[in-house]
């Protein structure tokens, strides 16, 4: 980058000496008048452009000049390199050095977390490197027999994402990104459940006490969240929008369809609709982390839609009061369970009252499932679902209430008021 400002570049131009001027050979500046930005003394840069700052100048304060990360990154495996880069988005430290594995020797040392893909794990083993701390090897579920293979002879401990997604923050040296009690993850427990209205409650208990939430759809084929709460003719980003978005999106606020304190990021519904990809999701949702104090996820079971349950720290199962609904909301939450992830239920109550005929603790005995609360069964949601009204505006106080409560099972209104 040619640091000179304009005026001195144009006077530059104007002082350059022809071919037969006879002192062409000899230097504007003495070496030591030309500081590389890098911290090289020598004139390298961009081809034909010179990196300097003339003597006399003053130079940039450390704290003006980017940072440069002290952690490296080995492999070349996509969907790795993708998740360590939706990491290092919603960190305030900047993103470690790719090096190829012949370079990882003169850095082995001196850097401060080594982070190793598993597909360039046997190259980095055959160097035969000294032990040190702070090695991690990085890989998914379906590598585990290549995980444990390797592990020892490069004696790093496991990171499989996007489960260990709070470990991999703290190997790059920063406060990971707010997966746990920010993050909850809504799924249908059988038809006509009410996930998504579940989804929309939480968000909007949460932004009545005060907190900044976000609904994201992750359900393609539900219609688009936004005619749930009335945002589909509000302005701002939905996922045709963000589909290919890609690294660090930056902060959300004011950029989303908004509704009575809840921002929105819905499925489009014109023709040709593109949908995100597993790269814009985890951009997306690592912003919204760094931006919001809930994010709510309404989640299809749908391939390839369901992974996406286990970037929330929590999963919440929404149980009907039906013998076949609780059936299937058992079958989600097995399913769920053997992902590695720790469901819950809500379960739901199908008649007047306050537990609408159902009773918690034989639901949870039935599931074999905690059941973290109940939400009443509540007439006026399917025509405010029809009308667009947000349910948190036209339920019942016994319903709201019920969504509070949950956040307060869930510890998250405390956390988000307490931001």
């Amino acid at each position: 980058m040619d640091v000179l400002p304009r005026r001195a570049r144009s006077a530059a131009g104007k002082g350059r000496r022809g071919p037969d001027h006879p002192d062409r050979d000899r230097p504007d500046r003495r070496p030591s008048d030309l500081v590389a930005l890098t911290g090289r003394t020598d004139q390298s840069g961009p081809p034909g452009r010179p990196v300097a700052v003339p003597a006399g100048r003053r130079l940039p304060t450390p704290s003006r000049v980017a940072a440069v990360s002290t952690s490296v990154l080995v492999g070349e495996r996509t969907d790795l390199l993708r998740a360590v880069e939706s990491v290092t988005a919603a960190l305030t430290t900047p993103p470690p050095t790719t090096l190829a594995p012949m370079h990882l020797p003169a850095r082995w040392s001196t850097a401060g977390a080594v982070l190793i893909t598993v597909d360039a794990a046997p190259a980095v083993a055959e160097l035969g490197l000294p032990a040190r701390d702070g090695v991690h090897l990085l890989g998914t579920e379906t590598d585990a027999a290549d995980l444990c293979r390797w592990s020892a002879p490069l004696g790093a401990s496991l990171v499989v994402v996007p489960r260990d997604t709070p470990v991999l923050g703290r190997a790059l040296g920063g406060a990971p990104p707010p997966e746990g009690a920010r993050t909850l993850a809504v799924v249908s427990g059988g038809g006509g459940a009410g996930a998504s209205t579940t989804a929309a409650g939480l968000a909007g208990a949460a932004a009545r006490d005060g907190g900044r939430a976000v609904l994201v759809d992750l359900d393609p084929w539900a219609g688009g969240i936004d005619l749930l709460v009335g945002t589909e003719r509000a302005t701002g980003w939905r996922w045709d929008d963000l589909a290919r978005a890609r690294g660090g999106v930056g902060s959300l606020a004011g950029r989303l369809p908004h509704g009575d304190g809840v921002d929105v990021i819905t499925m489009g519904r014109t023709p040709g609709v593109r949908l995100p990809d597993d790269e814009a999701v985890d951009s997306v949702l690592a912003a919204a982390r760094a931006t919001y104090d809930l994010v709510v996820l309404d989640v299809t079971l749908t391939p390839p839609w369901e992974q996406h349950l286990a970037r929330a720290g929590t999963v919440l199962v929404v149980a009907g009061a039906g013998v076949r609904q609780l059936a299937s909301a058992r079958q989600v939450a097995l399913r769920c369970a053997g992902e590695g992830m720790d469901p819950r239920i809500i379960a739901r109550g199908g008649g007047p009252g306050p537990t609408g005929g159902v009773d918690q603790q034989l639901v949870a005995e039935t599931l074999g499932f905690p059941v973290i609360g109940l939400l009443p069964h509540d007439p006026r949601l399917p025509v405010a679902a029809e009308r667009g009204d947000p349910p948190w505006r036209v339920a019942r106080r016994d319903w709201v209430a019920a969504c509070t409560r949950l956040l307060d099972t869930l510890e998250i209104r405390r956390r988000g008021t307490d931001r």
